[in-house]
């Protein structure tokens, strides 16, 4: 269940009017562009944009604090979808014994356990349902948890090293048609991110 990768890649056309462009590589991923706007009063003026991206999958696979959180979230999910399976299954099970009487059952019994199968079927039913909800709300909260976290990182370290934009790329949510590793801070941003959210967090 990859949620990250999807609610967190973000339009990247933001650099879409520009003309042209001068790469200038600095340290560790520190790639500094400078602008040339393509018309206008200014356009023989020229801005320099500091910018990274971060791959997201490897935030999935490497940033402890969201594994383990998620591994934790399948795990309860697993847990509900096979206790709500147990319950079908046990009502299914009185159904095919009560049909082994064969013509044995009276009207009246046959009537009388179609009125109890059909309300311990519509019960699990809302059970589902409820289920299904309680589910949903709990990973857009773990979302917006861990969403709030890489924010609060990414907002730190970009000031810290004077960045300007940093964009995400997904494989599932891409929208780059080319990046270049120049620009690419993901291991930078794991390490700080493992570093300030240790796993150990997620049991408090």
């Amino acid at each position: 269940m990859k949620y990250l990768s999807v609610i967190l890649s973000a339009a990247a056309l933001v650099l879409a009017g520009i003309a042209l462009y001068k790469v200038s590589p600095g340290k560790s991923g520190a790639t500094t562009v400078s602008i040339q706007p393509a018309s206008g009063k200014d356009s023989l003026q020229t801005t320099s944009l500091k910018i990274g991206y971060v791959d997201l999958d490897s935030i999935d696979a490497k940033f402890d604090f969201y594994r383990v959180k998620m591994e934790a979230f399948e795990k309860k999910k697993d847990g509900l979808d096979r206790q709500l399976n147990g319950a079908y299954q046990q009502l299914d099970n009185k159904r095919i014994e009560f049909l082994k009487k064969g013509n044995a059952i009276t009207q009246a019994e046959a009537d009388a356990f179609k009125k109890e199968y059909d309300q311990q079927l519509q019960f699990l039913e809302n059970q589902r349902r409820k289920t299904e909800q309680e589910v949903q709300q709990e990973a857009m909260i773990m979302r917006d948890d861990i969403f709030k976290k890489i924010n609060d990182y990414l907002t730190g370290f970009s000031k810290e090293r004077g960045y300007n934009y940093i964009f995400s790329y997904s494989r599932n949510a891409n929208v780059f048609l080319y990046q270049d590793a120049a620009f690419d801070v993901t291991n930078e941003v794991i390490i700080g991110l493992n570093a300030a959210y240790p796993k150990t967090e997620t049991k408090k």
